[in-house]
């Protein structure tokens, strides 16, 4: 007669264990930025990788957008940083922009492209500025950046 009862124990509480692993968990308040730009070189493949984020993203359609040109930035010094809402920002020498992009599964998104220098950008640098993207270029010339737009700008 136990055999039942310890039956029934056995599948409430494998039912129980399955129901509680099927429930969605969320966990908040995560901050998806990096301390620091990465500077990484396009490699022949037209790929920039990073080791310390573990990332690696063919540039090949940024050189299409940027400079009408597919292999324009092999060679060249990409300035990549995530900032805290986890939105990757690009931008190098010779950048009239600076890309925003999205993660997605495999992909990353262009979310937005802020133009920043009708010039282009000399040598540029990321940094963060909570809860902005800072990008400068030389002594006195800074622009605070969001995901969509400038903020601030700075000139001298």
């Amino acid at each position: 007669m136990r055999t039942p009862k310890i039956q029934r124990a056995f599948l409430l509480l494998l039912a129980s264990c399955t129901f509680n692993s099927c429930a969605s968990l969320s966990l908040q308040w995560v901050d998806y930025a990096w301390p620091v730009e990465s500077v990484l070189k396009v490699g022949e493949h037209n790929t920039i990788e990073d080791g310390r984020y573990a990332v690696s993203i063919r540039v090949t359609n940024l050189a299409l957008e940027e400079f009408q040109d597919s292999t324009a930035l092999v060679g060249a010094s990409l300035r990549l940083i995530r900032n805290e809402e986890g939105f990757y920002f690009v931008t190098g020498p010779k950048f009239k922009n600076v890309y925003v992009f999205t993660p997605g599964p495999s992909e990353l998104n262009m979310k937005s492209k802020i133009p920043v220098a009708e010039a282009g950008l000399k040598s540029p640098a990321l940094n963060q500025r909570r809860p902005y993207v800072e990008v400068v270029d030389g002594k006195g010339w800074k622009k605070l950046l969001t995901s969509d737009t400038i903020v601030e700008e700075e000139k001298k």
